[in-house]
């Protein structure tokens, strides 16, 4: 299975994916990496990135791999987010790594790391999802 992301640079499908300016960077083996930038309005309180932020970006990330992986012909509806934070994150940069666990007819899991600018694991996302038809209308991720 050859699982291609060049197109998440040209369309961002989703507001989400637009305010992270989510981004495609490599595959290395079965490892998709990828590069979220969280803005200022991202943070909490404490000046930290806010933890549903890192979810959004983690949710994202690992979504777009899954409709990569099923050739842009469905649409991953979440079952479970699990995530678990590790230190926090700064404004700015930070990477993304997906792995596909278990690509399924029914079922897939998936897993996201992000590492914050220092490189150290931040975050960790154990996402289920059940590969349902897309809505009518339009491909949101028509990449012609």
């Amino acid at each position: 299975m050859e699982i291609k992301l060049d197109w998440l640079n040209k369309i961002k499908p989703g507001n989400t994916m637009r305010f992270l300016n989510l981004e495609y960077v490599e595959t290395d083996g079965d490892i998709y990496k990828l590069k979220a930038t969280f803005p200022p309005e991202t943070t909490n309180p404490m000046n930290m990135v806010q933890g549903g932020m890192i979810t959004a970006a983690l949710d994202d990330a690992t979504a777009m791999v899954v409709i990569s992986a099923y050739d842009f012909k469905i649409g991953p509806l979440t079952t479970d987010l699990h995530v678990l934070f590790h230190r926090p994150v700064k404004v700015g940069e930070a990477m993304i790594e997906v792995k596909i666990i278990k690509l399924g007819r029914k079922l897939v899991t998936v897993e996201g790391k992000l590492y914050n600018a220092e490189n150290k694991l931040a975050a960790t996302l154990l996402h289920t999802i059940q590969p349902s038809e897309p809505p009518e209308g339009p491909n949101p991720f028509d990449t012609n």
